[in-house]
């Protein structure tokens, strides 16, 4: 038996050995034939046709007299390791005449900062027929139909069938809806609090814009408060990581090669299908019966032409539920987060929301209608001033449809070339708004709005392309605050940072430092 298994061992020892003599050859004579002289043509012409083509464009600033960061292989202009989106701002318009604009590489394209108001509305505005687009990028093939990724006459027909939806009276009929999810907020709010005693702010906010995106986009009911793990929640978690790995590489490719490599696979994929099939099954529940629901997709069913034919096809309605949630679950459960944050962190301002609430309240007889939060003026205050010293996105972007010379200059722009507008710095620059990093609402009183050039404040965007779904975001954000301030009062916790919130490095929208903001709940003395 011994002699056997020393005979099998030799046996696989000598099979292995040849084994790895076939390997090494095979690897040693590709090694031979990379390094002869054709494959190794073909690698330098590769190679330089690579940098040739993202270095092509190096001088398109200097050749126009336009100021900016000198150009620097790969990315197109020096960057420190983590560096934010704001801080590079920053840089472009004090160091570099971003103030007024200037022009820098994105890695191979060349890009205006634009910071001058005027300038700002001439392109957002006066001369919207040069920049009716956006920067031409889908993540996905199944993105390619939505609004925000449509462009020329495409997107102005698009957008007029879809306004209507968003319109006070359409936004009335959905109140319930909104009202039923700021109901299991502010229990959750209460459950926590109990459980824990102190609350993760942007993750009870996220999990309200979630549910009522589910409900006024999808027709669905998510519930994510009572079951975080419903199949929904975890979809739209999946879409809203921050890219890594391979997801980073694909969209690195897309972004600056072509859309061909869409086709590469997409580690987002099932959610995007998951998503696409809710929608569908909704759109065949609701053609096969009379749906009463009030709710963005219904209304998006119901737009017909003269001819009483549907004018959104069914591929068309899945990707505006898509984007409604693109659009919207991240920033507006942001944009509530800086508010509770900033209301923790005056309690003065939080005292004059309370006040107006009970009084507004007592006005309508105690209910929380549609009416009663549109009367609430001093939060619509509290939130823009939260807008301006944190706007969700720091960036605007357009792109050039035609040749345009800058007015009041002879810097010619030719089509395609992007123009960037740093919201994040006009809102932040003490020109415009003096102590900037100052939380005061009362910047946005009447008197005081006017005294301001129209684009100082650009968190929805400016001009016919800006977010078609301002006045639902607002809505919603009005609603879910005045549901928690009625009952509770938000405090910091020992480990609340001061104001102004630090903000996170990593991604393009700006979201709080580390993605969290611990706070705590108290109920409101009146209820002691």
């Amino acid at each position: 038996m011994a002699a056997q298994c020393v005979a099998m061992i030799s046996a696989l020892l000598s099979l292995l050995s040849s084994g790895a003599g076939w390997l090494m050859s095979v690897c040693w004579a590709a090694c031979l034939w990379l390094f002869s002289p054709l494959p190794l043509a073909v690698i330098a012409v590769t190679l330089y046709s690579l940098y040739y083509y993202l270095t092509k464009d190096y001088a398109f600033w200097s050749r126009r007299g336009v100021s900016g960061p000198p150009p620097k292989f790969p990315w197109g202009m020096k960057l420190k390791e983590q560096e934010a989106v704001t801080e590079i701002d920053r840089q472009l318009y004090y160091d570099y005449g971003g103030k007024r604009f200037c022009g820098f590489m994105e890695i191979h394209r060349p890009v205006l900062s634009l910071g001058d108001l005027d300038l700002i509305r001439a392109v957002t505005v006066k001369d919207f027929e040069h920049f009716t687009d956006r920067r031409q990028f889908i993540r996905s093939e199944d993105m390619r139909l939505m609004l925000t990724a449509l462009r020329g006459q495409e997107w102005k027909a698009r957008r007029a069938t879809m306004t209507p939806a968003f319109s006070a009276s359409k936004l009335k009929g959905m109140h319930q809806l909104c009202l039923d999810n700021a109901a299991n907020l502010v229990q959750y709010i209460r459950d926590e609090t109990a459980r824990k005693g102190e609350l993760e702010l942007k993750d009870c906010f996220g999990r309200f814009t979630m549910d009522n995106i589910a409900s006024c986009a999808f027709g669905i009911n998510s519930n994510s408060f009572n079951n975080p793990e419903a199949e929904f929640a975890k979809h739209t978690s999946t879409l809203f990581k921050p890219f890594k790995g391979w997801a980073l590489v694909r969209v690195l490719l897309v972004a600056v090669f072509s859309e061909w490599f869409l086709k590469l696979p997409d580690p987002i994929q099932p959610s995007i299908d998951f998503l696409k099939r809710v929608v569908k099954t909704t759109i065949q529940h609701r053609d096969q019966s009379n749906s009463s629901r009030r709710d963005f997709l219904q209304l998006l069913l119901e737009a017909r032409d003269k001819d009483g034919n549907r004018l959104l096809s069914d591929d068309s309605l899945v990707t505006q539920s898509m984007m409604f949630l693109f659009a919207g679950y991240d920033t507006t459960a942001t944009l509530l987060t800086y508010a509770g944050f900033s209301l923790a962190s005056y309690p003065d301002v939080q005292r004059q929301v309370q006040e107006e609430i009970d009084a507004v309240l007592e006005r309508h007889g105690g209910q929380l209608t549609y009416d009663a939060v549109m009367e609430m003026t001093y939060l619509d205050r509290v939130l823009s001033e939260t807008l301006r010293l944190y706007s969700p996105a720091s960036r605007l972007e357009r792109e050039s449809t035609k040749d345009y010379t800058l007015p009041g200059t002879n810097v010619n722009l030719p089509k395609g070339t992007l123009v960037q507008i740093p919201v994040f710095m006009v809102h932040r620059d003490p020109e415009h708004y003096p102590d900037p990093e100052k939380f005061d609402p009362d910047r946005f009183l009447p008197e005081e709005k006017e005294k301001r050039h129209p684009c100082a404040w650009m968190p929805f965007g400016s001009g016919p392309r800006n977010c078609i779904a301002m006045r639902f975001a607002l809505f919603e954000a009005k609603l879910a605050l005045v549901a928690v301030l009625k009952e509770l009062t938000l405090q910091p916790t020992e480990t609340t940072p001061p104001p102004p919130m630090p903000l996170d490095k990593k991604g393009f929208l700006t979201t709080p430092q580390g993605r969290k903001m611990p706070l705590k709940a108290v109920l409101r003395a009146k209820e002691l």
